[in-house]
Order: C-alpha cells, then sequence, then structure tokens
C-alpha cells in the first residue's frame, strides 16, 4: 500500500522508569492519526501508573507524583485509544521502547476486558530509519530534528514529541520517497523489518497467584524484605516478569497503596484471600 493511502498513527510515551520489567509504567500517552497527512484523531491523556515515578524520570519529563494522582488508569483511557489505533501503522521513535510499555499495560488492562491483550498493529521506528539511512552524528528526536529542520516545543511531554516525531516521519519519508522507498513495505523493509508489540512474559507461579492474577483478586503472602525481615502483605498481583536471573512479581501493595515489585524467591506463602 502506498504509504499515502495508509492510516498512520504516531505515537509517544512518557513512564515512571526505563522497565516495564522492573514494574514502570504509563504515565503520559499521545496519539495522532493522520491520512493523507491530516490529523484524523488525536489523543493526549495523563495516566495514573499506581506507583512512584522514579526522580530520573522526572528529571526527563517533568512530571511527578501529584500531576498524575488524580489520573485516570491506563484501563479506563484505553478505550479511547483503541480507535485511534485500529487499523493504523504505529510510527514511534525508538519504537520497541513504546510498544514494550504497552504490551504490559495491555495485558495488565486486557485481565479487566478493556481491551485485546496485545496490538497487532506493525511499527516504524524513526530511530531505526534515521541510523540506517540518515547517518546524523545523534539520533536521539531532538538531534534528528534539528538536523531534518524540524521546529520544536518543548521536549520529553508525550504530546510535543507526538507532533515532532510526525513532522521527523514526514521529513524521512519524503527523502525516502526520492530513493523510491514509497510503500508500507517499502518503509518496513528500509528499518530493517517491522516491529511488533511484544508479548508480556510471564513466569511459573503458584497456584494462589497465579489464580489472583486471572481472576483478579487479591492475595496474602509472607515476604522476606531485602534486609530479611519478614512481613505479611496484602497484594493485587498484575504480572511477573524475569530480570537477570531473579524472577519477580509487580503487584498492587495494600499496605503502601502503590504498586511494588516483589521476588518470587522471597514469598515465602501466598493464600487467596476473600
Amino acid at each position: 500500500m502506498p504509504l499515502a493511502e495508509a492510516p498512520v498513527v504516531v505515537l509517544d510515551t512518557e513512564t515512571t522508569g526505563l522497565s516495564p520489567a522492573l514494574g514502570h509504567r504509563v504515565i503520559e500517552i499521545a496519539a495522532l492519526r493522520f491520512q493523507g497527512w491530516q490529523e484524523t484523531g488525536r489523543l493526549s491523556v495523563l495516566v495514573n501508573p499506581g506507583r512512584p515515578i522514579d526522580p530520573g524520570a522526572t528529571r526527563v519529563h517533568g512530571l511527578v507524583d501529584r500531576d498524575v494522582a488524580g489520573a485516570p488508569s491506563f484501563g479506563d483511557v484505553v478505550g479511547r485509544l483503541q480507535p485511534i489505533l485500529q487499523g493504523a501503522i504505529i510510527v514511534a521513535h525508538n519504537a520497541s521502547f513504546d510498544a514494550g510499555f504497552l504490551a504490559q499495560e495491555y495485558a495488565i488492562a486486557s485481565r479487566m476486558g478493556a481491551c485485546p491483550p496485545v496490538l497487532p498493529n506493525p511499527w516504524l521506528c524513526t530511530l531505526q530509519l534515521a541510523r540506517r539511512h540518515f547517518h546524523f552524528d545523534r539520533n536521539d528526536l531532538r538531534t534528528v530534528a534539528y538536523r531534518l529542520g524540524v521546529s520544536q516545543s518543548r521536549a520529553h511531554r508525550a504530546l510535543n514529541d507526538a507532533y515532532t516525531t510526525a513532522a521527523v516521519f514526514q521529513r524521512m519519508v519524503r527523502e525516502l520517497e526520492k530513493r523510491g522507498l514509497s510503500t508500507v513495505g517499502d518503509l518496513l523493509h528500509a528499518q530493517g523489518g517491522p516491529v511488533y508489540m511484544p508479548s508480556a512474559t510471564s513466569a511459573p507461579l503458584p497456584p494462589p497467584l497465579a489464580n489472583a492474577i486471572t481472576g483478579g483478586k487479591q492475595v496474602r503472602i509472607r515476604y522476606v524484605t531485602e534486609g530479611g525481615r519478614e512481613t505479611i502483605r496484602l497484594i493485587s498481583p498484575l504480572y511477573t516478569t524475569t530480570q537477570g536471573s531473579a524472577r519477580y512479581l509487580v503487584a498492587y501493595c495494600h499496605l503502601r497503596h502503590a504498586q511494588r515489585t516483589f521476588r518470587l524467591d522471597r514469598i515465602l506463602e501466598a493464600e487467596l484471600s476473600e
């Protein structure tokens, strides 16, 4: 399909940190839908992640916990996102980053019936296109936009970065068309192949924890903290991850009133709670 005929959604997220595998979550999402470079839809919304924002992330995007305290959860906003993404090619700068975070958010929201567990849309990545075809001295979004003559507003907020990425992508497409690359397939091949949202990874769990995740239930655990102290926690499990050789359970902790990450080998007992 010629790119001019394809629906395109340019997407950007801001997050609590760098790794969904360590329990970091989306706190802001912006999605711009285009048809023939005419904007036909837009979503820009803050999201309550249910956990604190890391100070390092705040230094990048400027968002703090109080900014998202009253925001809806991802499960509450995904119904507005789905129609914008429907049938579109998704474009992002560093697409694997945004796709990885959305994979975890979709997996969590899908258990509440809010959305499918994974998006089938292929992603185009302006970072990969920059690396493979433009050979700038640096390939962060700010530098790429500057080199392509794209004017920029405030960096590292989702909507501003989405508009910057859209302008970058449009200029890249014009240049690549001069090289005979004009279809969706051409561009997917030019970036080294399509990017897809990964399926959320999971680790094997004892039955009480597995049942709590699939059934959206609470579970009471006896847990050994990093300092070696035993504690009883009432948690609502969200998903499991593996980081290096360690396996983790990401869950909402009702004692701390926030999302926490628990090492599975430190959970001594688990019992479903009424």
